[in-house]
């Protein structure tokens, strides 16, 4: 049974690689932080392991040990520091790449699963990529990625792509109470809160430091709209800061923003009520702005010249509630 939740195109598309012995040698599996790529990748390990008829069973002992994190042929790559910012580099992926070149020692595959792809340097993007153009025969490799643009195009084109959508907040409340036993209420209150990513609504359950940080982005971006150039432009610049080693939390800081501006535009605040309110053209657009400026972050370009600009292009909003 596949433990990630929603996501029927891409489980459908992987049984029936499966079943039909034509599963690819290397993924991309690209979408936001907390929707299900690591739950998914590791679910598809499980089932080219498993030997039951309809895999992943859940049950035996390649599939436990897989969801126990104690499978040995699962290599699991993530960021770490890498000469003052985040990255993944080259010695972590020389590693790998020897690790597997060697046959199985407990299920018939090996799997190197690469969380943040596009955090790989160049140098190991590089030896990655040579492990793609000759891949051994019984070699599993899922990258992961929420920002699939700043993976090398080279590296891109050697995998299949598998886009995950945020999930409807029907599957996410339905999920928690079912499979997590939240209490009905609370689960609706996350389920709107998560943006469709049940790993992050989870977190958020377990950990009540989630929702206050949260909190605090939300106060300091309020504040930031409702403010004047200079409060803006300085926000624009801690963001800025954040980015080298913090870019999935600038990441979430936008898309929270993106939020808070069709979240006004749905609710009808402003418009022709209110002359120095914006209006729903200008609300549609400041979150075209902000998914744009995300946009452009991913591609690397400057991040402190592309927030300030957002900054000059939002429109101020009311403080009047």
């Amino acid at each position: 049974m596949w433990r990630v939740v929603g996501h029927p195109g891409a489980v459908r598309l992987l049984d029936r690689s499966l079943s039909e012995g034509r599963l690819a040698h290397a993924y991309l599996f690209t979408g936001p932080p907390h929707v299900g790529k690591t739950t998914l990748a590791t679910d598809l390990f499980a089932a080219v392991n498993c030997g039951s008829p309809e895999p992943p069973c859940g049950e035996c002992s390649q599939c436990m040990h897989v969801r126990e994190g104690r499978h040995a042929d699962l290599l699991h790559l993530g960021v770490a520091e890498e000469e003052g910012r985040k990255a993944i580099g080259i010695d972590v992926v020389r590693d790998a790449a020897h690790q597997a070149n060697l046959n199985p020692f407990e299920g018939r595959y090996r799997a190197i699963i690469i969380e943040g792809a596009e955090h790989l340097t160049e140098e190991a993007a590089n030896a990655l990529l040579k492990l793609l153009e000759e891949p051994p025969e019984r070699l599993l490799l899922v990258l992961l990625s929420a920002s699939p643009d700043g993976v090398l195009a080279t590296i891109r084109s050697r995998c299949q792509r598998i886009d995950l959508r945020p999930l409807a907040k029907s599957a996410v409340a339905e999920a928690l109470t079912t499979r997590w036993e939240v209490p009905e209420v609370t689960a609706g209150e996350l389920a709107s809160l998560s943006a469709g990513r049940l790993g992050w609504a989870v977190r958020a359950w377990e950990d009540p430091g989630i929702l206050e940080t949260r909190d605090r982005r939300l106060e300091r971006l309020t504040a930031a709209a409702e403010g004047g150039i200079e409060e803006r432009f300085a926000y624009a610049a801690e963001l800025a800061n954040l980015l080298p080693q913090q870019r999935t939390a600038v990441r979430e800081t936008l898309d929270l923003w993106a939020e808070w501006w069709l979240e006004r535009l749905e609710a009808g605040i402003g418009g022709e009520m209110n002359g120095e309110a914006p209006g729903r053209g200008e609300l549609l657009q400041a979150v075209r702005d902000v998914l744009r400026t995300q946009d452009l972050l991913d591609r690397n370009v400057n991040p402190r010249l592309a927030l300030e600009a957002l900054m000059l292009a939002l429109p101020r909003a009311s403080a009047e509630r």
